[in-house]
């Protein structure tokens, strides 16, 4: 019966061993340095990474849906809305969804991008 308790003690500190290595691999990283590094340096760990690039996902969204109305609200005679408040589309297509940095938009040329370190190619 003894020898039963001692098995059941040493399985469970193993367990307790594998998991807690995979939960410092997951959130940390496996230590063989960053498969991708940001121009931003933001997202360091695993699940910082996953964030940024959720976020990222969210500013090319962001700049689609702009374009999208700056075509919608270009005029017959070919100019473009003023500015992207002008076209009402809610704060939170003002700026970046990272760095909070404003989007660069032109009323000559209706082209708009987003000056955050890494989303020039946006």
């Amino acid at each position: 019966m003894r020898r039963q308790r001692g098995q059941t003690l040493v399985a469970t500190m193993i367990v307790l061993v594998i998991i807690s290595i995979l939960a410092v691999v997951y959130f940390v990283g496996s230590g063989t340095g960053s498969t991708s590094a940001r121009p931003d340096g933001k997202g360091q760990t695993t699940v910082g990474a996953a964030l940024m690039k959720a976020r990222d996902t969210e500013c090319k969204q962001q700049l689609m849906q702009i374009r999208q109305a700056v075509q919608l609200g270009e005029t017959v005679d070919g100019t473009f809305p003023s500015s992207i408040e002008a076209m009402r589309l809610g704060r939170d297509f003002e700026t970046c969804p990272i760095g909070s940095e404003p989007y660069e938009y032109s009323s000559e040329t209706g082209k708009v991008k987003c000056p955050h370190p890494g989303h020039g190619k946006y």
